[in-house]
């Protein structure tokens, strides 16, 4: 049966450019930069080429999302072309208040239930059936249509995802970036089980045979790796953390 196309619901996120979870990551780094940045310092940072970064940056002003400005030099030479993020940065007292107010709840969970994990995966799991546009009754999404789907959604929240595959053919999801890796890298059991829940949660309102069953936070800088296997929905009450990262090879430029 051909897949239905349901429209869109606002969640407050930005959605997905063209290009995926890489711009996603450069849209991070600008907001979180207290300088403005190059063009060289955004592909030394992410990793791709100049050229590529470029690319992205110019692509960012022209939607909205960043500014150029060239800087003032007092020395000889040529100039240099920055970018900024039209959001806030970590220096404005805005998004200061919203990650110190992450922070300081989360702390206040894992300290009134040092075991919180598996009702903070419930948590996440009703807001990730919440923020999922619900299939229509008799209406068959294959299982590559549904990761699209989680991706996207993914992306839109500032995860910056990838899915790749082992050479057994294993999915893996890949996140790029966490929009609270400080507060999830001290309080892994509550914010990074409300994510695995959130990624459950979506994947059984798009009927999915799919469930995040291991989740290896931060294996490296901005890269979290979580498995996907076929089990029920019934069998996954929580998600085991710090477990070996599967194999899976350097996203592509």
């Amino acid at each position: 049966m051909p897949t239905h196309q349901q429209p869109s619901i606002y969640d407050g996120t930005t959605g997905r450019s063209d290009s995926g979870g890489r711009r996603t990551h450069i849209i991070q780094l600008l907001r979180d930069s207290r300088e403005p940045m190059s063009v060289a310092e955004v592909a030394e940072q992410v990793g791709i080429h100049v050229n590529t970064a470029r690319f992205h940056l110019e692509s960012l002003v022209y939607s909205g999302m960043a500014t150029r400005e060239t800087e003032a030099r007092a020395a000889p030479g040529r100039p240099r072309v920055v970018y900024t993020g039209t959001l806030p940065n970590q220096t404005h007292e805005r998004a200061q208040g919203f990650r110190l107010l992450a922070e300081m709840l989360t702390a206040a969970v894992a300290e009134a239930d040092p075991d919180a994990g598996p009702w903070l995966y419930q948590v996440g799991q009703e807001w990730g059936r919440y923020l999922t546009t619900k299939v229509p009754p008799y209406v068959t999404i294959d299982e590559s249509e549904i990761t699209n789907r989680l991706v996207d959604k993914l992306d839109a929240l500032w995860f910056a995802p990838e899915l790749e595959h082992s050479d057994e053919g294993q999915p893996s999801l890949v996140l790029h970036n966490c929009p609270f890796a400080q507060t999830a890298n001290a309080y892994p059991d509550v914010v990074c089980q409300l994510h695995a829940g959130m990624i459950n949660g979506s994947l059984e309102e798009m009927r999915s045979a799919y469930r995040l069953t291991h989740l290896a936070p931060q294996v490296s800088p901005h890269r979290c790796v979580g498995v996907l296997s076929p089990v029920p929905a019934e069998v996954v009450t929580s998600v085991p953390l710090h477990t070996p990262a599967p194999h899976v090879g350097e996203p592509d430029v």
